[in-house]
């Protein structure tokens, strides 16, 4: 799909008229392989209480999706990219707000934290963990994690981190 920027408008209006718009994910892992998921917060618009991906957000105008990734963990996680991978790209779809979603990937093998000091907010999954998660309490997770673990066991990418 050609990616060609006809209009530009904050991200939640575009979400809001259902157009399609650009955004990064940045899937976090330590070296057990376990990934990092944030609770929504009282402050989210959407899907209130739901673990979510802790790095995303709208790409904007003029900024490549790697750009917009390493400024999302810079001033999300005080976090440097510079071991920052591809993953996948994610088409426009009805249950991700039409984001064309980039997603990346980040293993921390420093036996650094991830966490932004939101006590009790974050939380690494292991791919067990996850999976019952998914499985048996679906709507505790963000249709994003939904999405996303779905399109990395397809592609098989969940066991092999970056």
């Amino acid at each position: 799909m050609e990616q060609r920027v006809v209009a530009v408008m904050p991200a939640q209006e575009a979400a809001r008229q259902k157009l399609c718009h650009r955004t990064v994910a940045v899937l976090l892992f330590d070296e057990q392989g376990r990934v990092l998921l944030r609770r929504n917060d009282l402050g989210a618009r959407r899907q209130l209480g739901t673990w979510d991906v802790p790095v995303c957000g709208a790409v904007l105008a003029g900024e490549s999706v790697f750009d917009a990734a390493v400024r999302f963990l810079r001033s999300g996680l005080g976090i440097h990219a510079e071991r920052l991978r591809p993953l996948l790209e994610l088409p426009p779809l009805p249950e991700n707000s039409n984001e064309v979603l980039q997603v990346f990937g980040l293993t921390r093998s420093d036996n650094a934290t991830f966490s932004s000091g939101r006590e009790g907010s974050e939380y690494s999954f292991t791919p067990e963990e996850l999976a019952c998660l998914l499985r048996d309490f679906r709507e505790m997770a963000a249709p994003r994690v939904h999405l996303l673990a779905e399109a990395m066991s397809l592609k098989g990418l969940w066991r092999k981190r970056p």
